[in-house]
């Protein structure tokens, strides 16, 4: 199975059967803290739809189109973050991202970022990584700000999340400036 050390305590991981009940309670836990950037958030309902999400990723990586991964602190899942859209031929991809609310502000999302950087620069050859976050979302902004991204621009109402549209910052980081 696919894992990215992050530091002592943190490990990015390719999720199986075996984490489908602790991801969807963690799901259900941060219900609140994600809704209003995570259009997925209601159509997780069962741990069943967990395991369906948790297999859909496992194809993701087996087709190298994605890479949906757990973030494990002390064996723990505490969120999840993802590198969508791999376009091989252009050498881009983007992150994606979310973390339990007790957790938040600890350093683990961006040290996590990071390392799916990394590895995406030296293992996938990616030239240009970009991180889309709601431009509210000013947690979720600061990642890609501490770590050098630029901010390229807003899209305007590219979202539909809980019956409304919202505009999302792009940040680009070419592998030349990290």
């Amino acid at each position: 199975m696919f894992e990215l050390r992050v530091n002592e305590d943190v490990q990015l991981r390719l999720r199986d059967e075996r984490h489908a009940k602790e991801t969807f309670w963690l799901i259900k836990k941060n219900e609140e803290h994600l809704r209003p950037w995570m259009k997925w958030i209601d159509k997780v309902e069962t741990v069943r739809d967990s395991m369906a999400n948790i297999e859909a990723n496992i194809e993701d990586w087996e087709m190298k189109t994605d890479l949906h991964l757990g973030v494990f602190k002390d064996e723990l899942i505490v969120g999840m973050i993802s590198l969508h859209n791999i376009d091989y031929l252009n050498h881009k991809a983007y992150i994606g991202y979310w973390l339990d609310e007790d957790n938040v502000g600890r350093g683990i999302m961006t040290d996590s970022v990071r390392a799916l950087i990394e590895y995406g620069y030296a293992e996938l050859e990616l030239n240009r990584i970009e991180i889309r976050a709601g431009v509210h979302n000013v947690k979720s902004r600061a990642i890609p700000e501490r770590l050098g991204f630029r901010q390229e621009g807003v899209i305007r109402e590219a979202e539909y999340v809980n019956g409304g549209f919202i505009d999302l910052a792009i940040y680009g980081l070419l592998r030349s400036e990290y």
